[in-house]
């Protein structure tokens, strides 16, 4: 009699166990898959366009003069191993940015990143053939951008992920050059550049640990308008133009994040 109650007993903790290993195995796999990137409500931070290992971007300004309009279109490319940037065509959209992404389920995110940069000032001076000199301020520029985006991250193995991302941003660039003009008068040359896009931005995330990725990929940046005013500051004199601005901009760059768990 007493035999039934350990074999029934021996029994039930093994179907226990059995169930308690079916659902404990796929969560335990499903972590797994790259590390964990990915996982419901996961906060994830990242530093994107670290490095802008390629660069091309074409910039076109549109005046209209009477009943005609006249285009001069500007293009660039450039490389940069380590950190770096194209200094003047690219700046709105290779300069470094802070993001924050949160998947609001398994593998779905949503997000945005920020951009800013500003320039500190500095001098210019000239030593003139007479014996005299003259100095003036050295140009300014300054970028804000902001850019929301959705984005699903699709893990590739244990250790890699594919993460596309989409979204619409916005990016205002300041540029003030000052210079001297007839009679040593002093002129200020503002440029205000507003810039519409539609950002693509796929991207392959290398997951060695948990909470940690290096990411790499192609970004396409798609104008969707923009404006540009020219602001030249003669003395009390100021006059001032608007031209529509399109900025395209196609590039491979890196960055690395991290995320936590909420």
């Amino acid at each position: 009699m007493s035999r039934l109650p350990r074999a029934a007993t021996f029994r039930a903790s093994f179907l226990a166990a059995a169930v308690a290993l079916l659902v404990a195995a796929p969560r335990e796999a499903s972590a797994q898959e790259a590390n964990g990137l990915g996982a419901k409500h996961q906060l994830i931070l990242s530093v994107d366009r670290l490095i802008p290992v390629l660069s091309y971007t074409s910039q076109t300004v549109t005046a209209t003069v009477g009943n005609q309009a006249f285009k001069t279109t500007d293009s660039g490319t450039s490389m940069a191993i380590f950190l770096g940037r194209e200094p003047s065509l690219g700046v709105v959209h290779t300069v470094p940015r802070i993001a924050f992404d949160f998947a609001i389920i398994k593998h779905l995110t949503i997000g945005g990143a920020l951009a800013f940069a500003v320039g500190l000032g500095g001098s210019h001076s000239e030593d003139l053939p007479d014996g005299t000199s003259r100095k003036t301020d050295s140009g300014k520029t300054s970028v804000v951008g902001f850019a929301p985006r959705v984005g699903y991250v699709i893990p590739l193995g244990d250790l890699f992920a594919f993460w596309p991302r989409a979204g619409f941003a916005f990016y205002s660039v300041s540029t003030s050059t000052p210079s001297v003009g007839q009679n040593n008068a002093p002129v200020t040359t503002t440029n205000s550049d507003t810039v519409f896009s539609l950002d693509l931005d796929p991207q392959f995330a290398w997951v060695p640990v948990q909470h940690f990725f290096v990411h790499f990929g192609p970004l396409l940046n798609i104008p969707v308008g923009g404006s540009r005013s020219v602001e030249v500051a003669t003395g009390p004199t100021t006059r001032t133009t608007n031209n529509d601005l399109s900025v395209f901009h196609f590039g491979l760059s890196a960055g690395l994040g991290g995320w936590f768990d909420l």
